[in-house]
């Protein structure tokens, strides 16, 4: 409910700064042909008011031109970001769906091994995601977007290694002048340290429990995976709030 009403006050302060700017710049319009055509202003000792407001209404105008320069800049990262967490929501729901059936009890050790082997190929996957890239910037390593958040290494552990990004502090600026946050890192979402939501571990711990034909492993590492994958959602909730104020 508070972000609906946030965005919903957004809105509303985005079109009175647009009406203000429309206003502005009609204003804008007539000083220059008022200026082009010495009707009003002949030099700036003539209407030094008049120039101040013109200065005034050139720097207004320059600065939304940045600013909705860098929310388009963001919009394509958001956007990206918003595609790929789908994609993990979905694989993660196959994760469970894996789970539950490895650990049904009418499992045999092959056929165990066999889902075992489809959840590290989706930890993979996952991780690949986690490394999306968008016009060359890693979108999930926070402030070091040049640096992919993990590297998947089989003989470590854990595979996926630490996280080599940054915390994710970049802001945009509203043309209302409100700030807000644009990116998650990838640590947050996906190793994140509260080992209830840290879904590459869930999935490493499940397919481990799975190789080992404990039952009760199983059903320990299937108790976290509800939690885990609210917080995917969550993540993906967070960006398509994002999209509706860029």
């Amino acid at each position: 409910m508070r972000t609906r009403t946030m965005i919903r006050s957004l809105d509303a302060a985005t079109n009175r700064f647009l009406d203000h700017l429309r206003g502005l710049n009609s204003r804008l319009e007539r000083a220059q042909r008022e200026v082009a055509g010495g009707k009003r202003v002949a030099a700036p000792s003539d209407a030094p008011d008049r120039v101040v407001s013109l200065l005034g209404a050139k720097a207004d105008l320059a600065r939304l031109d940045q600013i909705q320069a860098n929310l388009g800049r963001f919009k394509t990262e958001v956007d990206g970001a918003e595609g790929v967490l789908q994609q993990a929501v979905k694989l993660f729901d196959r994760v469970r769906t894996l789970g539950m059936t490895g650990a049904s009890g009418i499992q045999t050790e092959t056929t165990r091994r066999g889902i075992a082997d489809e959840i590290q190929s989706l930890i993979e996957r996952m991780t690949g995601i986690a490394n999306t890239q968008v016009d060359g910037r890693y979108i999930f390593a926070g402030n070091a977007d040049q640096t992919a958040p993990f590297l998947m290494d089989w003989s470590a552990t854990p595979p996926w290694g630490p996280y080599r990004g940054a915390a994710a502090t970049r802001e945009a600026i509203h043309p209302t002048g409100v700030t807000f946050r644009v990116s998650l890192d990838a640590e947050w979402i996906f190793a994140n340290p509260d080992p209830h939501l840290n879904v590459l571990a869930g999935m490493e711990t499940l397919r481990q429990a799975l190789l080992s034909g404990d039952e009760q492993a199983m059903q320990s590492a299937l108790a976290p995976l509800a939690d885990m994958a609210a917080h995917l959602n969550a993540a993906l909730m967070f960006y398509g709030n994002v999209q509706t104020q860029i």
